[in-house]
C-alpha cells in the first residue's frame, strides 16, 4: 500500500506542493522594500504608473529608492504586469511572478535531470536539493531579477537538450534580457555545437537573441524614446557594469560563493524579544556537499566524456568562474544560475549510490542532513520573528544591538 503511493509522479507532486507552500508562505511580509528591491520593484511600480524616467538614467527618483535601468526589463515587465493583473501594488504582487517561476524552476530542473541523467531517482533527489535550497529560494521570493534568470535559463537549457535550438535561442534571448549573465549560455552552447559540428545550428543563438532583447524594450520605444536613446543608455549600462568603483559591507569575491561564506544580509526587524531577518544564504549542507559533487562529476565528465555530465559541468562553471573577470563589485546571488547545477550534480552522484544498501543509507543521511540544514534556516530565509538568543546561537555578531 505504501509502495504504491511511492511512484515517481506522487514524489514530485510533494516537492513542489511542499515548494509552493513554503515560498507562497508570507509573501506579503516585509510590508517595505527588502533589499534591492528598493530599485527593481520601486521601478516596476513607476512603469506600471507610465513614468518615463524609470527608463532613463537621469531620472530623478525620491531618497531611499532609484529608477533601476543597469539590467534589461523584461523582470521588472513581469512585476509590472503582475501589479496591473491583481490590481496591487503591495509586495506580494511584485514578488509573485519570481515565486511562481521559482517552483517552476524546481519542476524544470526534475525535467533536466530526466533528459540528462535518465533515472527517476537521481531526478527527483536533483529536484528536492534545489526547493531546499536557501539562496534561489531567496531570491524568488525577493522582488529581484535572480529568479527569472534561473528560470529562463533551465528552459532554454532543456530546448537545447531536446535540440530544439530556435526555442533554446529564444529563451536564451529571454534570460538575456533579464540579466546580461544570461549571455554566458553561449560559453556551454557553442563549445557543444562546434564539438558536434553542428555549425549552422550555431546562428539560431547569434540572430534570435539580439531580437528578443531588442523586444523586451517595446515600452521603452512606445513612451516615446528613441533609437539614439537606447544606445546611450546602454554606454551608460557598460560604463557603470565596468568602471563604478564601490564597496558594499555584503559583497563578496567570486572564489568564496560555493563556499557560502559571505551571505547577504537582506532584512531586520528587531521587537523587545525578538528579531526577524532575512539572509540571501545558500544552504550549507548544499553547497558543501554539492561543491565536493561537482568535482567528481568533473572527473566523470574527462574520464568518461559524457554529454550529459559535460552540460551539467558546463552549466555550473560557466555561470561561476567568468565572474572572476568582472571589475564590479559582486554578491554571493551572482551564484544563483549556478545552483540548479550544483542540483543535478549532486542527483547524478546521490542518484548512482543508491544500488547498495551502504549507498542508501548514505544518501539517506546525506539528505536528511541538507534538510535540516534548511529547517534550522528557514526563519532566516523568511523574515520569521524568534528569540534573540536563539539567534545568537548561529551567528557570531551580538543582536542585543541593532547594527544598522
Amino acid at each position: 500500500m505504501i509502495k504504491s503511493y511511492l511512484k515517481p509522479k506522487n514524489i514530485l507532486i510533494v516537492i513542489l506542493l511542499l515548494t509552493a507552500f513554503l515560498r507562497l508562505y508570507r509573501l506579503d511580509y516585509p510590508k517595505n522594500y527588502v533589499f534591492d528591491e528598493v530599485y527593481h520593484a520601486y521601478t516596476a511600480k513607476e512603469y506600471l504608473k507610465g513614468n518615463k524616467e524609470a527608463w532613463s538614467p537621469w531620472g530623478k527618483s525620491p531618497p531611499g529608492v532609484a529608477f533601476e535601468w543597469l539590467h534589461p526589463p523584461i523582470a521588472k515587465e513581469l512585476m509590472t504586469s503582475s501589479m496591473f493583473l491583481f490590481n496591487s501594488t503591495d509586495g506580494w504582487a511584485w514578488r509573485l511572478p519570481g515565486v511562481l517561476l521559482g517552483i517552476f524552476a524546481v519542476f524544470l530542473v526534475y525535467q533536466l535531470a530526466l533528459l540528462l541523467l535518465k533515472n527517476q531517482n537521481s531526478a527527483l533527489i536533483s529536484a528536492f536539493i534545489f526547493s531546499i535550497d536557501g539562496l534561489v529560494f531567496v531570491q524568488s521570493r525577493t522582488g529581484m531579477n535572480d529568479a527569472y534568470l534561473v528560470a529562463f535559463i533551465l528552459i532554454s537549457t532543456i530546448f537545447f537538450v531536446k535540440e530544439r535550438f530556435i526555442l533554446s535561442a529564444l529563451f536564451m534571448g529571454v534570460a538575456i534580457a533579464t540579466k546580461w549573465s544570461g549571455i554566458y549560455l553561449s560559453l556551454m552552447y557553442f563549445p557543444i555545437l562546434l564539438y558536434q559540428r553542428q555549425f549552422s545550428k550555431l546562428i539560431y543563438f547569434i540572430l534570435i537573441p539580439p531580437i528578443i532583447y531588442l523586444i523586451s524594450y517595446t515600452p521603452y520605444f512606445l513612451i516615446g524614446y528613441k533609437v539614439s536613446d537606447f544606445i546611450e543608455l546602454h554606454r551608460q549600462i557598460w560604463w557603470y557594469q565596468t568602471h563604478l568603483k564601490a564597496t558594499h559591507a555584503y559583497s563578496s569575491p567570486w572564489w568564496s560563493w560555493p563556499l557560502n561564506l559571505y551571505p547577504i544580509w537582506y532584512f531586520v526587524d528587531y521587537q523587545k524579544n525578538t528579531i526577524a531577518n532575512i539572509f540571501a544564504s545558500g544552504n550549507p549542507a548544499v553547497f558543501g556537499i554539492g561543491s565536493i559533487s561537482v568535482i567528481l562529476t568533473a572527473i566523470q565528465t574527462f574520464q568518461k566524456k559524457l554529454f550529459n555530465l559535460v552540460l551539467i559541468v558546463l552549466g555550473f562553471l560557466v555561470f561561476w568562474l567568468p565572474w572572476a573577470f568582472s571589475p564590479r563589485i559582486m554578491f554571493l546571488y551572482h551564484l544563483s544560475p549556478s545552483v540548479p547545477f550544483l542540483a543535478l550534480s549532486l542527483g547524478h552522484q546521490l542518484g548512482s549510490r543508491l544500488s547498495d544498501k551502504k549507498g542508501r543509507q548514505l544518501v539517506v543521511i546525506l539528505l536528511i542532513l541538507m534538510l535540516i540544514n534548511f529547517v534550522l534556516f528557514f526563519p532566516f530565509l523568511t523574515g520569521i520573528h524568534i528569540p534573540r538568543n536563539f539567534i545568537n546561537l548561529f551567528f557570531a555578531t551580538n543582536f542585543s544591538k541593532n547594527p544598522f
